[in-house]
């Protein structure tokens, strides 16, 4: 894991802090480390942008072609099982 030091913080601004994270029972750096996680999570936008970038790497497949390989397959299967030839009726 990363770690970091943040440096010039204003007194009040830390005493504030100090105070949230003890009324709420918690380290200092325990709450810094919620608020930096909570800051530095995906927006919405930026999971769906992702998310389509990925759809753009990935070959669309045709339902319609994929249930006819599948058939294909499936006949071809139980053709070398039951040693049929291909296009019988079984």
């Amino acid at each position: 894991m990363a770690s970091m030091v943040i440096r010039n913080i204003p007194d009040d601004v830390m005493e504030r802090f100090k105070e949230r994270a003890r009324a709420a029972g918690k380290s200092a750096e325990q709450l810094a480390r919620e608020a930096i996680v909570e800051k530095g999570k995906s927006s919405r936008e930026e999971a769906w942008a992702r998310i389509d970038a990925l759809r753009a790497q990935t070959k669309r497949i045709n339902d319609v072609d994929l249930v006819e390989e599948i058939r294909r397959e499936r006949e071809e299967r139980t053709n070398r099982i039951l040693g049929s030839e291909p296009g019988s009726d079984l």
